[in-house]
């Protein structure tokens, strides 16, 4: 029986998985679920980087109810079952509100009918009861979107033999930047000192992360080169995964609808470069120069400098 693909897309928080996820919408051979989900952390963090997933796969329950109650309260899969709303109290200036055409009959069904051997089955498992709830066709690829620093990238190539890894990395100095003005939105987690230093030691694990990644199933682009030349990256993107260039990579969108943008500090439109460009807004010369002391070894991995 075969499985769709996991395309699994990472970074950091604020570093454009958003904008790289919504290109792939409406593919011909990727299925798309939304929102993000985060499966793939969570057998990340019970053993799969050391190439454990016995934790994860014992605590799975026999009760359907009890199972899906797990994937929801923890995000595990994208949360379908209801609206997608961003705002400024989701930290983001852009707004977009959808109805998500869903059936949790259809989802509840395929997952009492579909088995569960391992990390592989239980992906299997899960997407294609999100498509089934989501009156889809299977696809060669599933997409999954998880801005965790690389954790769902490492655990999915350990996992599935097949499975892709697509990271997009950002000058963290931006991607810091925007990440304290999104919380400050949301009201919420604000970043002082103490979390400024734990989201570069994120950034530093990031590093490492991608550093273990298999060659042949894992690609890296920056942010940077995304939105200044979103043509020529995407393509790079689909030979890499042998499929057809669709005008929808280039196009960001949402269940086709079109996608304004995630910023947290002025509204964007389609793929802008703007962003790459502005000003810092939050940090302090101060907070830079501890972010480029500290990220030295990724600012030269990913050609940002100091």
């Amino acid at each position: 029986m075969t499985q769709p693909v996991p395309l699994i897309i990472s970074g950091a928080p604020r570093s454009g998985t958003s904008l790289l996820y919504n290109l792939f919408d409406g593919h011909s051979q990727v299925s798309w679920l939304v929102d993000e989900g985060y499966l793939f952390e969570y057998v990340y963090d019970c053993g799969a980087a050391e190439g454990d997933t016995e934790i994860m796969l014992d605590a799975v329950p026999d009760d359907i109810g009890e199972f899906v109650d797990g994937l929801r309260h923890k995000q595990v899969i994208p949360p379908l079952h209801r609206p997608y709303r961003q705002s400024v109290a989701r930290g983001s200036v852009s707004k977009q509100n959808l109805d998500i055409p869903w059936s949790e009959q259809r989802f509840r069904t395929a997952l009492s009918n579909l088995p569960e051997p391992g990390v592989a089955g239980l992906w299997r498992r899960l997407i294609l009861a999100c498509l089934a709830g989501l009156g889809q066709d299977e696809k060669r690829y599933a997409c999954l979107k998880s801005p965790d620093f690389a954790k769902s990238a490492v655990a999915a190539q350990r996992a599935l033999p097949d499975a892709r890894s697509l990271v997009i990395v950002r000058n963290p100095v931006f991607a810091i930047d925007s990440l304290r003005q999104t919380r400050r939105l949301r009201g919420e987690k604000q970043l002082s000192w103490p979390n400024l230093a734990l989201i570069i030691r994120q950034f530093q694990k990031l590093h490492d992360r991608v550093g273990t990644l298999a060659g042949d199933r894992f690609l890296w682009v920056r942010y940077e080169s995304l939105v200044a030349e979103p043509d020529v990256v995407m393509r790079r993107i689909a030979d890499w995964l042998d499929i057809p260039f669709e005008p929808c990579l280039t196009e960001p969108t949402m269940l086709g609808n079109w996608w304004p943008g995630l910023s947290s500090f002025a509204a964007t439109k389609g793929i802008e470069s703007t962003p790459a460009r502005r000003e810092i807004m939050t940090l302090s010369p101060r907070e830079v120069d501890v972010i480029r002391k500290h990220l030295a070894a990724f600012n030269d991995t990913f050609g940002y400098g100091n």
